[in-house]
């Protein structure tokens, strides 16, 4: 398990602020934030790289704050590898093993069903400039597990490989931290990497935290504008409340009013969020679902991409949807084009004005 508790660090001009998350033993947690939000600075700060002005880091229950990096127990991959050049991959590999001289039986086993998991076995003699990207990011992550850590920091390590390697790379690190029960921080700035290896993040902005808590509801439900637009909200519009019963809040936004789920004060300024996603078109007058916004819209325009088409819509208020290009083409839709927007309660989400700025 890691624990960081009201952890705050200066660097230059920068400074983390009253940062506290916890990693339970066995999962993966995600920092997800932009780039300069901070993220590499409180790895540095767990790691021992940078020392904390305020607050601690526990590691498996010991307070590690003032602890060597040695000696806390961390495996670490870096952006930037860093494999030592002149040494092959089986040196590498070995490396942290015999600087901790763990070279017993069950150390030496350990390592030989990482390389095999891994598909390493027919690199072992080569050289890091020999290797694909690909290549030496396994290398990096299995030197980083070789010493078997009670917790592996990930900064952004797959940023710089191509969209199929980085999702091949996903499939390898989830697996490996599943069947090993792998207790793992990933910093990273790529929502679907998020997405596919964590269950909970913690998302990081200038140096603090926005929100935390259970990855998928946080992308349904931003606590604040600035997560929304981080996370891609595509329809974030100022609204109303006109009319609250029964855990059903009514809202006005521009010409048209929405029903979401939630509890707010009658007159009260919010802000209306809703994924394209979430938005479904249908022609005027089909009942097709039981949504309970079913709103006028007209296309005002459509923008390809693949898999899905964007439709941009004027709902009374912009609007925007996902559709397959097979409903588009069912559709027929075009610029000018009446249809009807549907869209369900609890997929409206409404945020607090105090948060608004």
């Amino acid at each position: 398990m890691l624990e960081v508790e009201r952890l705050s660090a200066q660097v230059g001009s920068f400074r983390l602020r009253d940062v506290s998350l916890t990693v339970a033993t066995g999962e993966c947690h995600a920092v997800l934030g932009p780039s300069g939000s901070g993220k590499t600075t409180l790895l540095h700060a767990i790691l021992g790289v940078c020392i904390p002005d305020e607050g601690r880091i526990c590691v498996g229950g010991h307070d590690v704050t003032h602890w060597p990096l040695e000696r806390r127990g961390l495996g670490y991959v870096p952006q930037q590898l860093a494999l030592f050049p002149h040494l092959t991959v089986r040196q590498n590999l070995l490396y942290g093993l015999r600087a901790r001289n763990q070279t017993g039986p069950e150390w030496t086993a350990w390592l030989e069903r990482l390389i095999e998991a891994t598909g390493l076995e027919s690199l072992l003699e080569r050289r890091p400039h020999q290797l694909s990207g690909g290549e030496r990011q396994r290398v990096s992550l299995v030197r980083a597990l070789a010493t078997r850590p009670r917790v592996l920091l990930l900064d952004e390590p797959f940023a710089a490989l191509n969209e199929s390697l980085r999702r091949e790379l996903w499939w390898l690190l989830r697996s490996l931290q599943q069947q090993h029960g792998l207790t793992v921080l990933l910093v990273t700035h790529h929502l679907a990497e998020a997405f596919f290896l964590a269950r909970h993040v913690t998302i990081l902005m200038e140096g603090r935290i926005l929100q935390q808590g259970e990855i998928t509801a946080a992308y349904s439900q931003p606590a604040e504008p600035a997560v929304a637009h981080f996370l891609g909200v595509e329809t974030l519009q100022p609204a109303r409340v006109l009319h609250v019963e029964e855990g059903l809040v009514t809202v006005e936004v521009g010409r048209a009013r929405l029903v979401a789920v939630g509890n707010a004060e009658v007159g009260r300024r919010m802000l209306v969020s809703i994924r394209a996603e979430d938005v479904m078109l249908l022609r005027p007058g089909e009942t097709l679902t039981s949504a309970r916004n079913r709103l006028p819209a007209r296309v005002v325009a459509l923008q390809p991409g693949h898999p899905l088409l964007r439709v941009e819509l004027d709902a009374g208020f912009p609007l925007a949807a996902l559709v397959t290009r097979a409903a588009a083409e069912e559709l027929g839709l075009r610029p000018g084009q009446q249809v009807q927007a549907c869209i369900k309660a609890p997929a409206v989400h409404l945020i607090s004005p105090g948060s608004w700025d």
